[in-house]
């Protein structure tokens, strides 16, 4: 797997992949593949995108973080390939990328890529989209709940010498179709892909944290509505009502003026007018039911 066919197979968008394409083939991007190899790490991926961020030179659409990314991700294909795991979710898990671009666009009007903290999990192989949702291998310390992570896990990692427990963490991409049918099948699948490809994650539990799993949201959505349905699923453990996070998902917006929240949909209005009367949604943790 090379960029270009990576760019191609998950669709990227031509004016970025136009960028993508000619920053490969510099002389700079070949001088700093070595930094960009330590984000195929989840222990060495924080200390590889600071380094990548000092480096000289201008770049507002973060160019050259994303071909760094990008550049993993392809090398991750033959990785892929030895486990036996199918193309289509390689190619549903890479497609990420496009994702967040699109998603940039939809809040600032432009196209680049801000998601830099988050796509390690994806070229790493520590995170995998199966059907509608995406799952992440994690790791617990021997003594910690199902809440308090460690970042242990990832794809190349060396297991730290303690009794950890291995946890699945559920993750809902923003353009997932949410119907209960749909979610029972990534489920499901989920469960036959760790068996089979991750046997030490066989019978670990699934956790979730999100706005999704937030009580406040009984109050504000109809019998029957598919959130609801999702977050019955789980055993919420705790809540976080200072989690301000579903603001970027619920409302595609950089404005923190809760009185410019825009209103295209039922859900955004009547978040946004139970956030105008003191409300708050904050977030819900939560174990997956058997």
């Amino acid at each position: 797997m090379n960029i270009e066919k990576l760019c191609s197979g998950i669709r990227l968008q031509q004016e970025i992949k136009t960028e993508i394409l000619r920053y490969s083939q510099t002389e700079d991007f070949q001088k700093i593949l070595p930094i960009a190899g330590g984000l195929k790490n989840m222990e060495t991926e924080a200390g590889a995108r600071s380094a990548l961020r000092q480096l000289p030179g201008q770049d507002k659409k973060q160019i050259k973080m994303l071909t760094c990314m990008l550049a993993c991700a392809a090398d991750l294909y033959s990785w892929y390939e030895q486990k036996g795991i199918s193309d289509t979710i390689y190619w549903d898990t890479m497609g990420c990328f496009t994702r967040f671009i699109e998603e940039c666009r939809e809040r600032t009007g432009e196209y680049a890529f801000d998601r830099e903290w988050w796509t390690a999990r994806q070229v790493s192989g520590r995170l995998f989209r199966i059907g509608e949702l995406e799952y992440e291998r994690k790791h617990i310390k021997a003594g910690q709940n199902s809440l308090q992570l460690s970042q242990s896990g990832a794809c190349g990692n060396k297991r730290k010498q303690t009794k950890d427990r291995p946890v699945i963490s559920v993750h809902i991409p923003s353009d997932a179709v949410f119907d209960p049918v749909s979610c029972d099948k990534s489920i499901d699948r989920s469960r036959q892909f760790f068996a089979e490809y991750f046997p030490e994650w066989k019978k670990a539990d699934y956790i979730c944290n999100s706005w999704l799993l937030s009580p406040e949201l009984k109050k504000l959505l109809p019998e029957g509505s598919h959130i609801l349905d999702f977050q019955s699923r789980f055993q919420i453990q705790k809540t976080d009502d200072s989690d301000r996070e579903f603001i970027r998902w619920v409302f595609q917006t950089e404005s923190s003026s809760i009185s410019d929240f825009p209103e295209n949909s039922t859900l955004q209005k009547n978040i946004k007018r139970h956030l105008l009367n003191g409300g708050t949604i904050g977030s819900g943790y939560g174990v997956l039911g058997r």
